[in-house]
């Protein structure tokens, strides 16, 4: 047992590291000084390579709108979760939408008409009609049915869409899982197993979708079959904590983020090593 002042001591330890800094505290650490550089929480300094913007809580992800005019950008953090629109030519946010819970996947549809979210812990995937630059939410795909005030057991982290824009992957974090879900039918038509905490997904131009594993060391290939269902297909080994995936744009290489290890994998997806 600790003695009562330990305790206390503790106590008002973690009462601490609970509330987050100030406004005034947090535009103190992040101002920048006559160098131009930015010091942050941990006192590194970042020397900015480009012109930075003030955005909301925690942006984990972003993508380009189809005309490259808007940023769409991911907010994550504890007390605020959604998206900003940002107008690239003035680096202003022209929009925000909150909801519920968000994390990581984004993912336009080929026709520039619906952007798609993922809805993390609410398990679900939001979809947004796109139109003049701006983002309407028009409703959501449930990836399972949440009980309420109970937490999610798939929560969809990385999207990607098919080049016919009928069908959207998702990779489920807690489900160990990549789900494919006919968009017109509003609902999953296939599951497959990936390892653990399926993060990023990327799709090829011949179909095979790629699933990156956060919780190991591989890379998950479904080759596509003619009807268009996936195959269970391989894991490629890569760099330990696999996170963010971008494919060539002939298909031949897939760049794999390793968030252990600071490297980039390539992968040639012919031979798949």
């Amino acid at each position: 047992m600790c003695s009562k002042l330990t305790c206390l001591l503790a106590l008002a330890f973690v009462a601490s590291a609970c509330n987050p800094p100030s406004p005034q505290v947090e535009a103190a650490i992040a101002a920048q000084d006559p160098s131009g550089e930015r010091r942050l929480p941990t006192g590194a300094r970042l020397d900015p390579a480009g012109v930075s913007y003030d955005l909301g809580p925690l942006p984990l992800a972003m993508t380009l709108s189809p005309d490259r005019s808007r940023l769409i950008v991911l907010l994550n953090g504890w007390r605020e979760q959604g998206i900003q629109v940002v107008d690239r030519s003035t680096g202003r946010v022209v929009q925000k939408i909150s909801l519920p819970a968000v994390f990581l996947g984004m993912a336009f549809s080929p026709d520039a008409k619906s952007l798609y979210v993922s809805g993390g812990n609410e398990d679900v995937v939001y979809r947004f009609d796109w139109a003049g630059g701006e983002a309407k939410l028009a409703d959501s795909i449930a990836l399972a049915v949440k009980q309420p005030g109970r937490s999610g057991t798939r929560y969809p982290a990385g999207i990607a869409i098919s080049r016919d824009g009928r069908t959207l992957y998702v990779a489920e974090n807690l489900g160990d899982s990549l789900a494919v879900i006919d968009i017109a039918a509003h609902r999953v038509v296939q599951r497959l197993a990936t390892e653990k905490y399926a993060y990023g997904v990327t799709a090829g131009p011949d179909g095979t979708v790629y699933v990156s594993a956060w919780g190991g060391w591989t890379v998950s290939a479904f080759p596509a079959r003619a009807n268009g269902t996936l195959e269970q297909g391989t894991r490629i080994r890569v760099a330990r904590h696999p996170s963010a995936l971008l494919l060539s744009s002939d298909g031949s290489r897939l760049f794999v983020a390793s968030g252990s290890t600071d490297k980039v994998s390539v992968v040639d997806t012919r031979t798949q090593r």
